[in-house]
């Protein structure tokens, strides 16, 4: 992306506090007014002192500058106290743009990206780009004004030295300008190196339990290992390109305050100027060093914040595949459920789901059943439209999908996970999802209602610890059912919700969903067959097909279908080996 292309795409999220980045602007040239007049006045005193003007004039002329200086002490203050405050107030409003835009991606970007990646991009790079509006742009901004301030009074007292003083500038700035392409772009691979390198470290400690009890740690570690190496790399070749800058910018100040000295000399000695006018151009050099000096100082900021803000815009210009341009809602009541000739895969030309077609009435509860990579998973997640179909269409309620809206959607149809997620919050917050609006009294009979007693007679208000510390895991499938009652939806989606629980809770899981499933379209997806025993319809998937789909009963008496077969697995003597095998192939 090209500088220019930048900059129009950062405007946009500046418009929102403009009003400050205004009287931030008028502060930074009054900053930089002040600056470029201080040594005028030292001019003056200097002139006035060779041609032997009287002490109290001088001594006017003193305090005046020294109210300047103060005054530009003060406003640089008031600059920086600003602009530390606006850049954070725009770049938080950066963050939440960020957070919707990423949560509203598709399943396949978080599928290709680690949640620990995400949080660099979202909160790390921010920060970077937070940096550069707080310290770097209003030091930029101030040290544009200044140098071209200085070399407009000095083209005013002599064209030739103003010529010579912008000159000099432009080199300069060109030098910076070469060198800093090299450094901006191995930035950027630096920050690429960290974000893959914390997005390692976030997936191992996740899965640290299975990695200590399988052994793999040393793996583990090997592949950390690597991944440091790679961010050591790219951090040494970044520090290799900002030596390179430094070097560059040093011998550019040498050279302007060599420069100044020799000129000023040589002019003093023709008469061409005064003493004062001497002292001004060599004060006027000792100035613009100042702001080269910053670009050095800065420059790791710069490199950082540049490299973040391409990989910022990157990330807002991912088009999510899911829409929102929904204007039609289904009917109140139960959701019927309709797949024509459904086609699905994840980008990849190896098909998930072929030709699917089933028809689900309003109302109606189904058991979802197929071996690991069926296609059982996919089949929910179009349900939920969590993806969009590749070819076919899905229907709910007698409605294109695409063509409900999402917030609709989202309150019609509701997920009872296999994982359920839990916050660090209250049970209450858990329940709600930090939503405010619903009653205590509407949180504690959700609670009652798949029960969950004992926790509501605890309180609601009492904290949960991360990862829902302090809930077994029965309970925390409970809770998330809890969430689903409080919501009321007319389609719910069970997937495998007694898959790692034992069978007192396998229990009150069933009695609860049995509670879930009145008035309301259920899809239950299952490899416990007991689970299945309150469903109206059994479907059987395999290979991304269905292969089987009926009312229970129907399949459950048909000698010859799969679904009987696993029935009869299950419920053979030698229970353990039989049932174990039964639920091996719906799995």
């Amino acid at each position: 992306m090209s500088s220019e292309r930048r900059v129009r795409a950062v405007l946009p999220l500046l418009r929102p506090q403009a009003g400050r980045w205004v009287a931030l602007g008028v502060l930074t040239a009054v900053g930089a007014g002040l600056t470029v007049v201080g040594p005028l006045v030292v001019r003056e005193i200097v002139d006035r002192a060779v041609d032997g003007t009287d002490a109290a004039t001088i001594r006017r002329l003193a305090i005046v500058f020294l109210l300047i200086v103060v005054t530009a002490q003060v406003v640089a203050v008031l600059v920086a106290r600003s602009a530390t405050y606006t850049a954070w107030r725009t770049t938080n409003e950066l963050r939440m743009r960020m957070s919707r835009h990423v949560l509203g991606l598709d399943h396949e970007f978080h599928r290709r990206h680690t949640p620990g990646e995400l949080i660099q991009r979202v909160d790390g790079d921010i920060t970077s780009v937070s940096d550069l509006l707080g310290r770097v742009l209003p030091k930029a901004a101030g040290s544009a004004i200044l140098v071209g301030g200085m070399i407009v009074v000095v083209t005013v007292i002599d064209w030739r030295i103003g010529a010579g003083m912008f000159v000099y500038v432009v080199l300069a700035v060109a030098a910076v300008l070469v060198l800093r392409h090299r450094a901006v772009e191995e930035s950027a691979d630096e920050l690429g190196a960290y974000a893959r390198l914390y997005g390692g470290i976030e997936e191992r400690l996740n899965a640290s339990e299975d990695l200590r009890s399988n052994g793999a740690g040393s793996h583990a570690m090997w592949r950390f290992v690597e991944d440091s190496a790679g961010a050591l790399d790219r951090s040494v070749r970044r520090e290799s390109a900002f030596l390179g800058m430094w070097w560059g910018v040093q011998g550019a100040v040498v050279g302007g305050v060599v420069l100044s000295v020799v000129a000023g000399a040589v002019l003093v000695s023709r008469d061409a100027i005064t003493v004062g006018t001497a002292f001004l151009l060599f004060q006027y050099v000792l100035l613009i060093q100042r702001p080269l000096e910053e670009v050095v100082h800065e420059l790791e900021t710069v490199q950082k914040a540049t490299g973040a803000m391409r990989r910022v815009l990157a990330l807002m210009a991912v088009e999510p595949t899911l829409l929102d341009r929904g204007t039609t809602s289904p009917v109140a009541g139960p959701l019927s459920v309709e797949f024509a000739r459904v086609s699905f895969d994840y980008g990849d030309d190896d098909p998930v789901l072929h030709d699917v077609d089933l028809s689900i009435g309003a109302g109606r509860s189904v058991g979802i059943v197929g071996r690991t990579g069926s296609g059982k998973t996919t089949f929910s997640r179009l349900v939920l439209r969590l993806v969009e179909a590749t070819d076919g269409s899905v229907r709910l309620g007698d409605v294109r999908i695409a063509d409900i809206p999402m917030r609709e959607l989202r309150r019609r149809v509701a997920l009872v996970p296999q994982e359920v997620e839990l916050f660090n919050g209250t049970i209450r917050d858990n329940v709600t999802l930090f939503d405010p609006v619903p009653s205590d009294d509407a949180v504690l009979a959700a609670l009652r209602s798949v029960g969950l007693d004992a926790l509501a007679n605890a309180g609601i208000d009492r904290p949960l610890g991360g990862g829902g510390a302090g809930l077994s895991a029965g309970e925390a499938q409970l809770l998330a059912m809890a969430r689903v009652w409080l919501r009321d939806p007319d389609l719910v989606v069970l997937d495998e919700a007694t898959a790692r629980v034992d069978p007192a809770t396998e229990r009150r899981i069933e009695s609860a969903m049995r509670e879930l499933m009145h008035g309301r379209t259920t899809l239950v997806i299952a490899h416990r067959l007991s689970t299945l025993a309150e469903v109206d319809d059994i479907v059987v998937f395999e290979q991304g097909r269905i292969v089987e789909a009926g009312p229970r009963t129907e399949l459950a008496s048909d000698p010859d279908g799969r679904f009987r077969r696993l029935l009869d697995l299950a419920l053979e003597p030698d229970a353990g080996a039989r049932r174990s095998a039964a639920e091996g192939l719906l799995a």
